[in-house]
């Protein structure tokens, strides 16, 4: 059984991705069995969904550990071993990595680069996020949670321990309910549109972005003059994001802008 794979590859920016996720569709078919990608980009997950659309043949179901997670495996299965999805097992499990962080604040990447330094996959890791000043969590390959528990080492000058946990047993990042804005705005620019969406003054927007807090469509954007356009997705550092539903432009010669806050 083999997949249309020019359709599949033909124009996409992620061909090579899109070659590699192939394969486990392939092995999937043939073996008659589940077969998981490593994590992969949100970016990349979207395009495997408009790719992957209409095949009769193979299912994907995505798993991040949480509802929201960016960062996500892709499992791969025969159409009609659907029905017994619920029985699969999901290769993923938590780590949490502790340290006093209160007088030497770190970001996710540098969790994700201590983790790297440890000789971890990027395609073993999931989201990362925040737990206040004493450290991080972090969605794992279950290979990968068990290979790093009990670890020690350093981030910087603070010394740092790994716990391998149970999905159950983790913290996860709270989100809020989703929610439908207006906005009428003098012009397209993120920082206006951000400003509106989050709830936060222009000045403020402005330093996230300066920061390397804010990304458009998955990718970092340090320019607050930057135009958007509907469907573009902006993510803000622990505040969430924002998806533009509708622009355009009223009478008076403003933009009336709707979002989908996430």
């Amino acid at each position: 059984m083999y997949l249309p794979k020019e359709k599949i590859l033909f124009r996409s920016p992620f061909r090579e991705d899109l070659e590699t996720l192939l394969h486990f569709a392939e092995k999937a078919l043939n073996d008659r069995a589940a077969v998981w990608s490593p994590f992969v980009s949100a970016q990349l997950i979207e395009e495997v969904k408009n790719r992957f659309n209409n095949l009769n043949d193979i299912t994907l179901l995505f798993e991040g550990g949480f509802p929201r997670a960016e960062r996500k495996r892709i499992c791969f299965l025969r159409s009609e071993e659907e029905r017994n999805s619920t029985s699969i097992d999901i290769p993923i499990k938590g780590i949490y990595i502790k340290g006093n962080f209160l007088f030497d604040r770190a970001k996710q990447n540098d969790f994700r680069d201590v983790l790297h330094e440890l000789h971890t996959q990027a395609g073993d890791i999931g989201d990362i996020w925040l737990i206040r000043d004493r450290g991080a969590q972090a969605i794992c390959s279950k290979k990968c949670a068990d290979s790093l528990n009990q670890q020690n080492g350093k981030l910087r000058d603070v010394e740092i321990f790994i716990e391998a946990l149970d999905l159950s047993g983790m913290e996860m990042p709270f989100y809020r309910p989703e929610k439908v804005i207006n906005t009428v705005e003098a012009s397209t620019r993120i920082d206006a549109i951000a400003s509106a969406g989050f709830g936060l003054s222009r000045s403020k927007i402005t330093e996230q972005i300066k920061k390397g807090c804010l990304r458009l469509n998955w990718a970092l954007n340090h320019q607050p003059s930057k135009s958007v356009n509907i469907g573009d997705f902006i993510h803000l550092e622990k505040k969430g994001s924002l998806k533009i539903l509708d622009i355009y432009k009223t009478k008076k010669e403003r933009w009336r802008i709707k979002l989908l806050r996430q």
